[in-house]
């Protein structure tokens, strides 16, 4: 049997009642944590730019789903495309193939709404999303994609969009399939944006794109588009081309067995999530060692060879720069030494004006450096390895090796308390009170909701466009 239609069987197959407990949970809270991020990002992230969901509201079309910010309804692929885009990067979670979620859980809601799903099948459809973007991912190998001059993300999204969608539209093994073939050559994407000083936003349309790409895939399937039977196998098809010695093994090892959505870390800091293993270190060392930004001579920031041209960039950010700061390590870091947890925790404060001009934090930030260590290499992409040396002014130095179990992590998780503090903090300041309550009490009680479409309706509401024309209807902040 072709690799697709074993990832079709399985996909097509699953119930919600095949789920364990804690499969469902981990994919509850994900899913809550992405509609915070999606509903509040642009208030959080100054960068997250509403053009491309002004765009899509004046095209118009079938109102099908809800569009981030606009007080309106547009054709499911393109409110997958919007809401991807515009939630992309703040405390997006990451799978640890290197997929991030916030490319796949913004466009199973959006189809969840046009279907009017449950919340059960929702959880079902990210589930299932999950395990098959993850699968490519491990199949693929993150730094042989990066290697390979693309994106591990805007690749694998399209797939796992395309079995979620699939899923909720209900189709059959072979249908799904199809689905699947079409997903494959919707993916592109590539991996330099972050030495670029525009190429942030340039970001959010690939894994936009990617979304979308997966939505259609699944709905031109449904119409009776088919693809190519051995997509994976062929020798000149998805794997070959995009990974220079793939796994095919991966694609469907112990599936239905151990839940890749299990193997996923949360984004608590709204920064690259390769440089979240170095703040918690940072701040380890601060609280150990009694330090502060002012004791430090030189930083020194080891990470694997294939993560430094993701998080390396050498330019400070500013002016036209701004948006690279979410993946300036240099920069977080030299932050992070003048800075407690709570500051950065659920914040994007590092890329105000006054922060950026700090003094303190440039001149440490040319005292930053950031070293590919070949011994980092042999943990990742499994894990996401550093070692940060700090020597201080007095003479001392002191090491922090974290071998990448941040709080959020699978192996160090995030609890319903964590999820709930994620939501005060960026939704409750951008929703009126009532309808803050019923977000978040749906979101709690997800597997009860028996239509989902109220919760899609008050995550792309949250925030008004300023520029909505005059007596658009929209929630109003509290």
């Amino acid at each position: 049997m072709a690799i697709r239609d074993q990832l079709a069987e399985f996909s097509a197959d699953l119930r919600y009642e095949d789920l364990p407990a804690d499969v469902v949970e981990t994919a509850r809270l994900l899913i809550s944590s992405q509609v915070a991020t999606t509903a509040a990002a642009c208030r959080i992230d100054p960068d997250a730019d509403v053009d491309i969901a002004r765009f899509f509201r004046e095209l118009g079309g079938k109102k099908e789903s809800s569009l981030v910010t606009q007080a309106c309804k547009v054709p499911c692929i393109n409110a997958a495309f919007a809401n991807t885009a515009i939630s992309w990067g703040v405390f997006d979670s990451m799978q640890r193939t290197t997929v991030h979620l916030s490319a796949l859980i913004p466009a199973v809601v959006a189809v969840a709404e046009r279907q009017r799903a449950s919340g059960r099948d929702l959880i079902l459809a990210t589930v299932i999303g999950c395990e098959v973007l993850a699968r490519v991912g491990l199949a693929l190998g993150a730094a042989k994609v990066y290697n390979r001059g693309f994106h591990p993300t805007s690749l694998c999204a399209p797939l796992g969009c395309a079995v979620a969608a699939g899923k909720l539209l209900g189709l059959k093994r072979d249908v799904m399939a199809e689905a699947l073939s079409i997903g494959a050559i919707q993916g592109a994407g590539a991996p330099p944006w972050p030495q670029f000083p525009r190429a942030p936003k340039t970001n959010r349309i690939q894994v936009g794109r990617a979304a979308q790409g997966g939505v259609l895939a699944a709905l031109l399937a449904q119409r009776g588009v088919i693809g190519i039977s051995e997509i994976f196998e062929d020798r000149r098809g998805f794997a070959s081309a995009h990974s220079a010695s793939p796994n095919l093994a991966e694609f469907t090892r112990d599936m239905g067995k151990t839940w890749e959505v299990k193997q996923t870390t949360f984004n608590r800091f709204g920064v690259g999530i390769y440089i979240i293993p170095g703040i918690e270190a940072l701040l380890d060392l601060r609280a150990e060692h009694n330090i502060s930004g002012d004791d430090i001579a030189q930083m020194t920031y080891r990470l694997p060879t294939a993560v430094v041209p993701l998080v390396g960039a050498a330019g400070y950010p500013s002016g036209d720069a701004l948006a690279a700061a979410s993946k300036s390590s240099r920069y977080v870091l030299a932050f992070s030494a003048y800075k407690g947890e709570a500051e950065l925790l659920y914040s994007h404060d590092y890329k105000t004006a006054a922060n950026l001009d700090d003094p303190r934090h440039k001149q440490l930030f040319q005292r930053t450096d950031v070293v590919a260590d070949s011994e980092l290499d042999k943990l990742f992409p499994g894990t996401w390895p550093c070692k940060l040396t700090i020597k201080l002014k007095d003479g001392r130095e002191v090491t922090r090796f974290h071998k990448g179990t941040v709080r959020g992590s699978p192996e160090n998780p995030l609890t319903q308390d964590d999820v709930d503090k994620e939501l005060d903090r960026v939704l409750r300041p951008v929703m009126a009170g009532p309808e803050y309550e019923r977000l978040t009490k749906a979101l709690r009680r997800l597997d009860r909701v028996d239509d989902v479409s109220r919760i899609a309706r008050l995550m792309a509401n949250a925030v008004a466009d300023p520029a909505l024309p005059a007596g658009a209807s929209i929630i109003v902040r509290g």
